[in-house]
């Protein structure tokens, strides 16, 4: 009778673990599973605060750490992203982007970036002073200025 007993009870602890397993298997594919409808539900922003911090990181981002960009490509096309790219699980703008200057990982060296290209405004003929503002072709760009001096 206790065989019995000891039989049915190790019966019923490994049927209990079976079903929490498969239960707690069975929310986390839910959560992984949020179709494109919650995601934009999810993502949707309150008025104003479209921010984005000095880092390029989106505050909204920053509060959403699970909505990442590598499960959620779509996040970075949101109004608010800082940009449609994305380049180590952040979203980046490559035409702006110094850190990321037209490809990710690729750093400008000035820090100004025309056309998905870097370059130094202060010395550049065909983006002197900002971008596309050209030099005639007798004008050397200097301090950002065409014919100076």
């Amino acid at each position: 009778m206790a065989l019995k007993l000891l039989k049915l009870l190790f019966i019923l602890s490994i049927t209990t673990s079976i079903v929490s397993a498969a239960s707690s298997a069975n929310e986390n594919n839910e959560d992984n599973s949020i179709e494109d409808s919650d995601v934009e539900s999810h993502l949707a922003l309150p008025e104003g605060e479209e921010t984005t911090s000095s880092n390029g990181t989106s505050d909204f981002m920053l509060q959403n750490k699970h909505l990442i960009c590598d499960k959620f490509p779509q996040i970075c096309r949101r109004k608010s992203s800082p940009g449609l790219d994305f380049c180590q699980k952040k979203c980046v703008n490559l035409t702006k982007d110094p850190n990321n200057c037209g490809e990710c990982r690729r750093k400008c060296k000035h820090n100004c970036i025309c056309s998905r290209h870097c370059v130094n405004p202060y010395v550049d003929p065909l983006n002197c002073g900002s971008c596309g503002k050209k030099c005639k072709n007798w004008e050397a760009c200097l301090y950002g200025m065409c014919s100076y001096a």
